[in-house]
């Protein structure tokens, strides 16, 4: 009996010795230590300075071209096309329990600006997406180097961040859990359907003008980190662009998750931004564009119930566009400028296991989707300033830089979901309250956010030649 107890405690003390093997080597402390004195702010300040030296300003008429596209999956009970969007099974995207598509409430569209000032030529878009991948991008890329000189600098990338949209896009673990097993042919769908419309809108150039306005629509939005006693970015950004004599088109910026589909429903939809862009057709706009602002840490509110709800706030967002749009001067010269920042990253410490401890980096790339490449991006157009991350920015450094910039003069707008998804980013303050945003989805440590806001305003401070 004895040694029968003697080798069942030798056995627990192995499985004891055991389990701390694997907790040591797959748990790492959480690096506090200041970004400004790392490697990787250092490198990424380098490339800063050498874009610096080589930046210009240009004053210009400004050509613009749109396009749109439809990009909802078919599905079918025969062979798979995926060229021609043709799938038996899709998996809606946004959510860990999502549903499998059953069919279409509302059409996916992809949608282009082009933007020509002198010889430069940027093009802005976006999809009814819950974000762009970085291997999305890459496909993009591989057809547009072989039909056309566009370079990934002069895209900026956007997503509406519709919970109902097209899944099996993302690889990896964590891409499988909030959308589905991974689908190559998905990913050439998507690839070409953008490519189109890329190249569309570039072939639309035509001599035009712009505007920009803003106003606050409190009424649809809320601090979703901690409620009404947080900062709330309310601020509904709009740009009006149109070709003389030709089409007219308006883009809508809102920093409210699109979540008010949520898993009871199992039909393709662009959510609200999806029925903003279209109830501004039925307003006469011949171009209806929608970007995601800093969803971070807002979530949208409002009247009524499931699809009612998300009418009724369209409508209101239209509604407020309209007004902004019809008031808003227009230029046909523009002063321009374009910075496209390869943005050097720290660490992965994603997945919180106690308030000081993460994942070790080397497991949690494991269940990461690959990051090759990451873009910060900054637009000159007049007083606008658009600056637009891979990541999901708190809405509360939207109101910083709104606040820093309109005091010297200018205009901001931050979009999300550039090319790639480096998770949530809010404020430091915010890193150890244990909610959704930081626990789960705050990947890169307590500092990311400060890190990338201190770059933003490093563009700005270019684009503008001040200091904020």
């Amino acid at each position: 009996m004895k040694k029968l107890l003697r080798i069942g405690l030798r056995l627990l003390g192995v499985l004891v010795l055991l389990l701390l093997i694997v907790v040591f080597v797959s748990v790492e402390k959480i690096e506090t230590d200041p970004y400004f004195e790392s490697q990787y702010y250092e490198n990424t300040q380098a490339r800063l300075a050498d874009i610096k030296t080589n930046l210009n300003l240009e004053t210009a008429p400004l050509e613009v071209g749109f396009a749109a596209i439809d990009i909802t999956p078919k599905l079918t009970e025969g062979p798979e096309n995926p060229l021609s969007g043709s799938f038996k099974q899709v998996r809606l995207a946004g959510y860990g329990d999502g549903q499998m598509a059953t069919g279409t409430h509302d059409s996916l569209m992809a949608k282009a600006t082009a933007l020509k000032v002198g010889a430069e030529v940027t093009i802005l878009v976006s999809g009814d997406l819950l974000l762009i991948p970085e291997n999305v991008v890459d496909n993009i890329m591989e057809r547009l180097r072989e039909t056309s000189g566009i370079k990934r600098e002069q895209l900026f990338f956007g997503a509406t961040h519709t919970h109902a949209s097209i899944g099996n896009i993302v690889p990896g673990y964590i891409g499988k859990q909030f959308g589905g097993d991974y689908q190559e042919g998905m990913v050439d769908w998507l690839g070409q359907q953008f490519s189109k419309v890329i190249l569309a809108a570039l072939d639309d150039l035509k001599p035009s003008k712009m505007g920009y306005g803003h106003t606050k629509i409190p009424q649809l939005i809320r601090n979703r980190i901690i409620g009404e006693t947080g900062r709330l970015h309310d601020q509904l950004d709009v740009v009006r662009l149109e070709q003389i004599g030709g089409k007219k088109g308006i883009i809508g910026i809102f920093g409210a998750h699109a979540t008010s589909i949520s898993t009871w429903n199992s039909e393709f939809s662009g959510d609200y931004p999806g029925a903003y862009q279209r109830a501004l057709l039925q307003k006469g706009w011949d171009h209806s564009q929608f970007f995601a602002g800093t969803v971070g840490s807002h979530s949208n509110k409002g009247e009524g119930k499931r699809f009612e709800k998300i009418e009724r706030m369209a409508q209101i967002l239209a509604d407020s566009t309209q007004r902004i749009a019809l008031r808003t001067p227009l230029d046909s010269l523009v002063t321009s400028a374009r910075i496209s920042l390869p943005l050097e990253i720290p660490k992965i410490q994603a997945i919180k296991i106690a308030d000081s401890y993460r994942l070790a980096p080397w497991l949690a790339n494991k269940i990461m989707p690959e990051r090759k490449a990451h873009y910060l991006q900054a637009l000159r157009l007049n007083g606008l300033i658009w600056h637009t991350s891979p990541v999901e920015l708190s809405g509360e450094f939207g109101i910083d830089m709104n606040n820093a910039l309109e005091n010297a003069g200018y205009s901001s707008v931050i979009t999300s979901f550039n090319g790639q998804y480096l998770g949530y980013s809010v404020p430091g303050k915010y890193y150890y309250y244990d909610t959704y945003e930081t626990a789960l989805m705050g990947w890169f440590g307590p500092s990311m956010g400060e890190y990338i806001m201190e770059l933003n305003y490093s563009l700005a401070n270019l684009l503008t030649e001040s200091r904020h």
